[in-house]
């Protein structure tokens, strides 16, 4: 699967279960995430996605679309809270195809940080579709 794909498969389950706020939300972060990874890396970017929803919600179990509608069904999170999630689950996804362990936060973090700059170049395609796509699907926040 390309990453153009992987990137379409992401935002066609965000588009499908997620309300006008989440998507909102999933597109700015898909906006900010990108120069995050470009200027602190793709580990350090990652911990902020876990810090502000949740680890639980990134790594719940299940199929990818199942993840994406637990935490669009969440009445408990908040907006931004579901953005973070949400584009968390996505990068989530990338890792697994890069072979980066995805089991819990702390073994991401860790293969992410050893790896590096590398990581942070093979992702540069995927988090670049996931922005356009994501700025041509959904509004801006209000």
């Amino acid at each position: 699967m390309t990453w153009l794909e992987k990137a379409l498969a992401c935002v066609k389950y965000v588009e499908a279960y997620c309300d006008e706020d989440a998507r909102s939300a999933f597109r700015t972060r898909a906006r900010q995430i990108p120069s995050e990874i470009y200027y602190v890396g793709s580990a350090y970017a990652f911990a902020i996605l876990a810090a502000r929803s949740s680890e639980k919600d990134i790594y719940a179990g299940g199929s990818f679309e199942e993840k994406v509608k637990a935490i669009c069904g969440d009445r408990g999170k908040g907006r931004e809270e579901k953005g973070y999630a949400l584009y968390g689950a996505c990068l989530l996804e990338a890792f697994r195809e890069l072979g980066i362990p995805v089991n819990n936060l702390a073994e991401t973090l860790k293969s992410l940080d050893e790896r590096g700059a590398l990581v942070d170049l093979e992702l540069a395609e995927y988090v670049d579709w996931l922005k356009k796509l994501a700025e041509a699907k959904f509004e801006a926040e209000r």
